[in-house]
This record gives structure tokens, C-alpha cells and sequence, in this order.
């Protein structure tokens, strides 16, 4: 079965996948973001600077698959990048939150194969890499000694001794793991300190220092990307302390990145509307920081402001899904696809002739998820012909 088969009939079966690779492939309506967004943002970000920007849009829209596009082309562009997934609360607490991070951090090189998690990356560093982040990391001098330790142990093949899982217990914030200094230092003498061990007084230091570390490891810079993360609470019964405290450990990531406190960082939030009208009720200053404040009318529709720190997903697609040439230019992705996986033309020729029908209707009745019934019909259609 060839790949693009087996694309088909997996999308066939789902109307989406959890593969980057993928969602670019079939990504419609989005160039001309990803086209600014690579032009515009990501040189800005290597050159230092950072960004925040939160995307909404409802339950089926394609937030996931937005999120897939970025995280592609940031790869492609030398970035290390890290997805955090829609089942986690990462700003419930700031150690949360760079365990999250930490796990998610991924890079495409020779030395690594795409495996996610900070550890995986550490691997793969050269002796340059290592020697230019020793010479750029000084502000928190125990969190470059047990990155360097680290690396070094497993670029000498030490990775199965229990020093070296101890210290990527702490690296990774894995409290599964009982580790103190006392017994590290007793196995190994020779270990450099101070040595930093991830708490709540430091947790601030820490995930600046994460998110920061790729750059000074010779890496363009890292993109975060969080699928809704905590985007539930609202609907579980969490006191008000809860999602208030999620709210300020989102708004001093979105301070420190505002003022230029962490370098060569993108971070940008998928969510719901309903997020943005839980912070106005429960932390109005999470609210002030994102809100748009243009004042129209309640049915005019919102300017397009694709800069916006908040804007809808809706403004960053040309031509909109309430377009039908939105389902026309991705029914063509999808047919070429089917024949690329050995559809005949002949056997195609009929899904095309009802494609413009088909897309005409989609367009007219926009619902939650018609994007992805669109794709796992046509799919399913294309299959059945084979």
C-alpha cells in the first residue's frame, strides 16, 4: 500500500491526523499567512525577537490543523518547535508548564529524527552546539551545568547509569523519580556544581531558560504551539482560584514575551471564544492583554487583522470556508492525492464532476466540523472508486 494510500484511507476513516507532514500537504486557504508568517516572523524571531498570538476558533474548525501548518514550516526553517496537546492544563503551575514544554520540544536533524522531548534533543547536539551554549547560557548557572552534564553523558554512551537518569529526572521535571544531591553527588564525584533542581521559587528562571535554551544552542529559535490547553475549565467545576491562577501564569508568559524577557520564542494558543470571556469574568488582566477593541457594530463582521495578537482563524483563511472555493481548491489537494495513491483518472473522473456541487453545498452550510466531514466523504468517495 503506498503512502498516499494509506493517507487517504486513514483520513477516510478520521477526516484529520495528528501528522504535521499531512496538514501541510492538504492546508488550504492558509498561504498567504504562512507566507507573511515566514517572511515576516519567523526572521524577526531569529534575529531575537519574540511573539505571542492567540488563534480561535470553534470545536472542528481546523485549530489542530492550523497549529500542524505552523509547527511544519517552523521545522522546515531550522526551528525547534514543541505542540503541547489539547488533554493538559500546562498553566495550572509554572513547573507544569516547562515539563510540558520540555516534553513536547522536538527538532528535525541529522542527529535527531523528529523523537520529541528535551532529552532527544540534547542527544543530538555537536561538540559546537554544546561549547557555544556553555558560552551563552549565564543567567542560571545550575540549569547549564545539568544541561551540559546531561548531554555529555549521553554523547558518551552513558545514558543507561543511574546518574544519567537522575539527571534527566531533573531535567525533565519527572517526579516519578526521587532524586536528591546528596546520593547524586555520592555516585558521582566529579559532577559540576551547582546543579539546578526545578521548584516552585524557580519555576519562572526555569522556563525562561527553557525557552530561550534552543537559540542559545545554535537553533533558530523555538515555536510553542498549545492546542486548547485548558480551554475546558470553564466547563468543569473548578473554583474561580483555579482559573484565575491559570490565567496569571498565562499572562506573565504573555509579560515576559511582551518585553522582550525571553528571545527567539513564538508562542501561539488555540482556543475557543469562550476563553477570552472566561478571562474577562475570572482575571480581567489576562483579558486586557489579548482583547480587541475595535469598536463595531454587533453584526458588522470584524475587521481583518491577521497581526492581531487576538484574531479569530477565520481572518488568517484565503478564501474562508463560507467560500466554495475554499472545498474546490482542497477537493483537488485531496484528488491528487488519490492520484498519487494509483487512482485512475478514469476512476476520479466522476468525483470531480460532482466536486463543484458538492463544494458549493459545504460553503452554504458551514457547521461545527464540516471541514472535517467534507474531507472524510471525498476521501471515502475517491477509495471507493479505487
Amino acid at each position: 500500500m503506498s503512502h498516499a494510500h494509506d493517507i487517504l484511507r486513514r483520513i477516510a476513516q478520521h477526516g484529520v491526523l495528528d501528522v504535521p507532514e499531512v496538514a501541510a500537504l492538504l492546508s488550504t486557504g492558509l498561504d498567504g499567512f504562512v507566507s507573511r508568517w515566514e517572511r515576516e516572523t519567523l526572521p524577526f524571531l531569529a534575529a531575537g525577537g519574540s511573539e505571542l498570538r492567540f488563534v480561535e476558533g470553534p470545536n472542528g474548525r481546523g485549530k489542530t490543523h492550523f497549529l500542524q501548518v505552523l509547527e511544519t514550516h517552523a521545522q522546515r526553517a531550522g526551528f525547534v518547535t514543541a505542540r503541547v496537546g489539547t488533554q493538559t492544563k500546562p498553566f495550572a503551575a509554572l513547573q507544569d508548564t516547562y515539563r510540558q514544554i520540555a516534553l513536547a520540544m522536538t527538532v528535525i536533524s541529522p542527529g535527531n529524527n523528529g523523537d520529541a522531548g528535551l532529552d532527544h534533543l540534547l542527544a543530538g547536539l555537536n561538540a559546537n552546539q554544546l561549547a557555544t551554549f556553555q558560552q551563552a547560557a549565564r543567567d542560571n548557572p545550575g540549569y547549564r551545568n545539568l544541561i551540559a552534564t546531561y548531554a555529555r553523558r549521553v554523547q558518551a554512551g552513558q545514558l543507561d547509569q543511574p546518574v544519567t537518569h537522575d539527571l534527566r529526572a531533573l531535567l525533565m521535571h519527572d517526579t516519578n523519580r526521587r532524586v536528591t544531591f546528596g546520593e547524586l553527588f555520592r555516585l558521582e564525584r566529579h559532577l559540576p556544581r551547582p546543579l539546578g533542581k526545578l521548584g516552585k521559587r524557580n519555576a519562572a528562571v526555569w522556563l525562561r531558560s527553557l525557552l530561550t535554551l534552543p537559540r542559545q544552542l545554535g537553533f533558530k529559535g523555538l515555536v510553542v504551539l498549545f492546542d486548547e490547553t485548558g480551554a475546558d475549565l470553564h466547563l468543569r467545576p473548578e473554583p474561580v482560584r483555579i482559573r484565575q491562577q491559570h490565567m496569571a501564569n498565562l499572562r506573565n508568559l504573555a509579560d515576559h514575551l511582551a518585553t522582550g524577557g525571553i528571545s527567539a520564542c513564538s508562542v501561539v494558543y488555540a482556543t475557543t471564544n469562550d476563553f477570552i470571556q472566561m478571562a474577562l469574568e475570572d482575571y480581567p488582566a489576562m483579558w486586557q492583554r489579548v482583547a480587541r477593541l475595535e469598536q463595531i457594530s454587533t453584526f458588522a463582521e470584524p475587521p481583518r487583522n491577521p497581526r492581531a495578537v487576538w484574531c479569530r482563524l477565520d481572518e488568517l483563511t484565503e478564501p474562508s470556508p463560507a467560500k466554495a472555493e475554499f472545498f474546490l481548491t482542497l477537493g483537488g489537494k485531496l484528488l491528487a492525492l488519490g492520484c498519487e495513491a494509483g487512482v485512475s483518472e478514469a476512476r476520479l473522473a466522476s468525483t470531480r464532476k460532482s466536486l463543484p456541487g458538492r463544494s458549493d453545498e459545504s460553503s452554504r452550510n458551514i457547521t461545527q466540523g464540516a471541514v472535517r466531514q467534507f474531507i472524510k466523504q471525498l476521501a471515502t468517495e475517491i477509495l471507493r472508486k479505487d
